[in-house]
């Protein structure tokens, strides 16, 4: 949790720092709201996923001990059973949500990319930016983040649109799950597995899942850390784009290297880039 903060607070930096570089090469007299709106927009849907995740990982962590509970006080197995049934379902539920939450951040993101990279300021969609980088005909086919925006929807994001694609249609994504209990002790212990349907999506996972077990848990922090990864590099496209495509020859601020070389106001806000 502590890195997924961390990766917060560089995509909050990241987004002042786009608002003043903004300024700075394209646009003396552009303000800052629209920036800061999008801002918002993208960390609002980042920590709705980052709360579900951590109610999931609090209903995995108290289940063994509800369930031992259950089978304690009522010496069956039939309450105990419908209990651990009703619990898959809500977590179902949860990492369904996460799902849209995610897919909705990526879209926000990829407004931002439009809004500062097409002259008429369109919304995009991500899958309509995917498409935008990969047409010729397109102004976004030759910019410096085209081939990016490529790989990351090839790789991950566009993966993730395909799976909400099959919950929306096919109904809910099972996931394999198994209960034990020590009946000396009435001791039980559940284990509850990402479905394989999600995992062949991302090349990453089915190479990890050819070796281990994969728990619904490992899974949805990779997939908070590979968003946050994801934007803070979509972040540093825009960046070079910016810089690749300055209209100010002479910015209103600036600072001084050690050089004497112009530096952007922005130079001490960008962060979390490997």
């Amino acid at each position: 949790m502590k890195k997924v903060s961390d990766g917060f607070q560089s995509i909050n930096n990241n987004m002042i720092a786009i608002g003043m570089d903004y300024k700075h090469y394209l646009d003396s007299s552009f303000t800052d709201n629209k920036i800061y709106e999008f801002r918002d927009n993208i960390l609002y849907r980042l920590r709705a996923t980052r709360l579900h995740i951590n109610i999931v990982v609090n209903l995995l962590s108290s289940l063994d001990k509800e369930l031992s509970d259950i089978f304690k006080n009522e010496n069956g197995q039939l309450s105990m059973h419908m209990h651990f049934e009703n619990r898959k379902s809500d977590i179902s539920a949860l990492f369904d949500s996460i799902i849209f939450h995610t897919i909705s951040a990526f879209d926000y993101v990829s407004n931002l990319v439009a809004f500062l990279s097409l002259k008429n300021h369109k919304k995009l969609k991500w899958n309509e930016l995917a498409q935008s980088v990969r047409d010729p005909k397109n102004e976004l086919y030759e910019s410096s983040f085209s081939k990016l925006i490529d790989k990351l929807d090839r790789e991950f994001v566009g993966r993730l649109y395909k799976h909400r694609s099959d919950l929306i249609h096919s109904g809910k994504d099972g996931e394999k799950s198994s209960l034990s209990i020590e009946l000396m002790n009435g001791k039980v212990e559940t284990t509850i597995l990402a479905s394989n349907k999600f995992n062949k999506n991302f090349s990453e996972l089915r190479k990890l899942n050819k070796e281990y077990d994969l728990s619904i848990s490992y899974i949805l922090f990779w997939l908070l850390e590979k968003t946050i990864e994801s934007i803070i590099d979509i972040q540093f496209g825009l960046k070079e784009f910016m810089e690749k495509n300055k209209r100010n020859d002479h910015p209103f601020m600036f600072m001084k290297g050690p050089n004497n070389e112009v530096l952007p106001v922005s130079t001490n806000y960008w962060s979390g880039k490997k």
